[in-house]
């Protein structure tokens, strides 16, 4: 989806923007959920996981110092929401207080 010249660098890894959620992926509720309430990023948020080998956050001994803002600065105000680890080829998103992991999906 994107080209080497969009990779930028945070916390000594380099990053490329992948992927911005669509309206669908994230508002609607997750499967089986019967809370009308609850249609918003939860089900997006279901394939996010803690990076410990990365650990790119703001507590339990985060190896890089996380900003929300310092990262979309350097990656150029860009607008995805799911960037690519070109040094381990995970993807990952950006939260509040550290950058997730994100699993992506097989479609069946």
């Amino acid at each position: 989806m994107t080209n080497d010249n969009d990779a930028f660098e945070y916390g000594g890894y380099h990053f490329k923007p992948y992927h911005k959620f669509s309206k669908s992926e994230v508002d609607r509720p997750l499967e089986g959920d019967s809370r009308p309430w609850k249609r918003d990023v939860q089900h997006a948020m279901r394939n996010m996981r803690t990076d410990n080998l990365l650990a790119i956050r703001n507590y339990n001994n985060g190896k890089v110092a996380w900003s929300h803002e310092a990262f979309y600065a350097a990656s150029g105000d860009s607008d995805a929401d799911i960037f690519m680890c070109v040094e381990n080829g995970k993807m990952y998103v950006p939260g509040e207080n550290e950058l997730f992991r994100y699993e992506l999906r097989k479609r069946n």
